[in-house]
């Protein structure tokens, strides 16, 4: 199986791998670029980091079409409908607190089977349907509602039978942290080649998708790539989702030939980065130099980022300084576009002003 692995890197195909090189070399260029600009204060990267994992929490489930209902009007409800909106708090709770767990500690949680069946654990940990079999591979094949797929799937297409999984799942976690740690593959490929081999096997009842994703923010962290917290992910996949799902199922269906082609999975996997790399490189260029700021201007930033919002009088209080003065600082931080006013008369307050996307992927 790690032959097979590495072979299916070495012979990428003619076809797709110009492109995917130029991915990789579009995203290394981001890279570069984020260790190298002027770093934000921890403030403004904090900030960033809690709306990208709201974002993506949401994200996660449109993608693979599993997307929230609308609240019934009046008050009356099915219970289906209640059942439902229970389900996708607990997927969005555990998602949330999952992910967060990653971007805040990946440094100290070493990659292995285990991570992978902690991911696991945390996702479903407020899903009661699956309790019995949180952290845990799959001891049935396939079970409602996917055995249907299993039956009419071509052999290339089916999951790993539960008696498979374990050996497969080492083998393919094995193979991951060797190729990581060694020169012969890019990272971001075996990221990729990865994340497709572990999909291929879907080594659990539930929760696959989920575990794939926040592992693949986890093993590029890993790698250096630093700016991933910073930004959705799962929005961009969420955005692109036919195109996710068919080249992860046609690049699996090539996965048992002679000479499988995997390009079509890498191009979209890498192009989903690349797409969260530009938006974060838009978002970061589009925001004022806080170079400029006087100390008193700096100072209003951290009562914004203590309070979530401010007025005149509060900043005179805190600052020591006269109504008027404070009132010229929030008009300059007003033209430079570090905060926006809200309200009018004696109500006006203001708030940071960061512009961002927003924006909204499987089971």
């Amino acid at each position: 199986m790690e032959k097979r692995l590495d072979a299916r890197l070495r012979d990428l195909s003619p076809r797709g791998v110009h492109n995917v090189l130029a991915t990789v070399a579009a995203i290394d260029e981001f890279k570069g670029w984020w260790h190298g600009r002027v770093v934000p204060d921890a403030p403004v990267l904090k900030r960033l980091s809690s709306r990208a994992v709201r974002i993506s929490a949401t994200a996660s489930l449109q993608i693979g079409g599993r997307i929230a209902p609308a609240p019934p009007r009046g008050p009356w409800r099915s219970e289906d409908s209640l059942i439902h909106q229970a389900q996708n708090a607990a997927h969005i709770q555990g998602y949330t607190e999952t992910l967060r767990m990653v971007l805040d500690g990946y440094s100290n949680l070493p990659f292995g089977e285990g991570l992978i069946q902690r991911l696991h654990a945390g996702v479903l940990k407020y899903s009661d349907q699956d309790a019995a079999h949180r952290g845990q591979y799959k001891a049935v094949p396939d079970p409602s509602p996917s055995f249907l797929r299993r039956a009419i799937d071509p052999p290339a297409l089916r999951a790993s039978d539960p008696d498979l999984t374990p050996r497969a799942m080492a083998i393919a976690t094995g193979w991951a942290s060797t190729r990581l740690d060694g020169s012969e593959f890019h990272p971001l490929l075996v990221i990729g080649s990865f994340i497709l081999e572990l999909m291929a096997i879907r080594p659990f009842v539930n929760g696959n998708g989920r575990v794939a994703r926040i592992l693949g923010t986890y093993l590029l962290l890993r790698s250096g790539y630093a700016f991933v917290p910073y930004a959705s992910r799962e929005k961009v996949i969420a955005e692109r989702w036919t195109d996710y799902y068919f080249a992860l199922r046609q690049s699996q269906a090539s996965t048992a030939l002679p000479r499988p082609d995997i390009t079509p999975w890498l191009s979209v996997f890498l192009s989903v980065i690349r797409t969260q790399a530009r938006e974060l490189r838009l978002l970061f260029e589009e925001q004022p130099d806080a170079s400029r700021l006087s100390p008193t201007q700096l100072g209003v930033l951290r009562l914004l980022e203590r309070d979530g919002e401010v007025t005149n009088r509060l900043i005179s209080s805190e600052l020591k300084i006269p109504r008027e003065t404070a009132k010229q600082v929030l008009n300059r931080l007003l033209v430079l576009n570090f905060v926006r006013r809200m309200g009018t008369g004696r109500a006006v307050r203001y708030r940071r002003a960061l512009r961002q996307r927003d924006g909204g992927v499987a089971r």
